[in-house]
């Protein structure tokens, strides 16, 4: 099943659609009678690539889901210097975004942007607290897990080995919040801080995330980051333009509602 679902996900991906669809008309104009439809076909898809990689149509889609959690709020105490988390955070669990165990590339090239992003977060909201658990998060088809390298990255950046934890064979957000849920389960310490994590995740992907860890019986606060719908204005002659970025924050809305039409039909939303 697993497979499955992600081999539908990565041919329902708007680019994937309009490849798709644009090799339909090739064939239709080229080997069959409806040559004029054939034509009109790729014209309409040429023109939806268009819009989908604009930066009004990218963000009009991710600005929705961004939008449901704020950045997670921090304060000084009185006389304090520097900011501090809650003292009831017990852990902050960093999701998984993607990464390649390859040994010749440094650590930071060995996580994904995204991932890379949510680590970044996670640890400096681990400053403000670090009495609290790290968890790490994901695996990978081969060599070391995602939680892994993370973890190494944490080390790397000063988060003592000791304060890490990590969730190495989830690959997914379904599982990520199975492991974590099934690991807090196992403990007799704290267990009441344990099952009101902060979460970190990308601010789009945070709304399936609560969703998937409050099914596990976890009530995590979100900590959302790595924006991508960024509020611009028509103030460079590039902006007028389609960009690739623009069409990968497309891409990425894209697989959020397909993931939470998903979780809706099996009736975890």
């Amino acid at each position: 099943m697993f497979f499955f679902t992600k081999l539908a996900g990565a041919l329902l991906k708007p680019l994937s659609l309009v490849a798709i669809a644009l090799l339909v008309g090739l064939l239709m104009a080229a080997f069959t009678r409806f040559r004029r439809t054939g034509l009109a076909l790729m014209g309409v898809t040429t023109l939806a690539l268009a819009l989908i990689s604009w930066w009004p149509v990218s963000n009009s889609l991710m600005s929705p889901l961004e939008g449901v959690y704020t950045p997670i709020e921090v304060s000084a105490p009185d006389g304090a210097v520097g900011q501090v988390l809650p003292s009831d955070v017990a852990a902050i669990v960093v999701l998984g975004g993607g990464a390649v165990d390859d040994p010749s590339l440094p650590l930071s090239a060995q996580l994904s942007a995204i991932s890379l992003q949510r680590l970044i977060e996670g640890i400096r909201l681990w400053r403000m607290r670090p009495d609290a658990l790290l968890v790490t998060s994901g695996a990978l088809p081969r060599g070391r897990s995602q939680a892994a390298i993370a973890a190494d990255m944490a080390v790397a950046l000063g988060v003592p080995r000791g304060q890490i934890r990590m969730l190495p064979a989830a690959r997914n957000t379904e599982e990520e919040a199975a492991a974590y849920a099934e690991w807090v389960n196992t403990r007799d310490d704290n267990t009441a801080g344990l099952r009101q994590p902060l979460l970190v995740s990308s601010a789009s992907h945070l709304p399936r995330a609560i969703a998937a860890f409050d099914h596990e019986g976890i009530e995590p606060r979100p900590a959302p980051t790595a924006h991508r719908a960024i509020p611009q204005q028509f103030a460079r002659p590039g902006d007028f333009a389609p960009s690739a970025d623009d069409l990968r924050t497309t891409e990425a809305a894209w697989h959020e509602y397909l993931g939470r039409v998903w979780a809706w039909l099996r009736g975890r939303e």
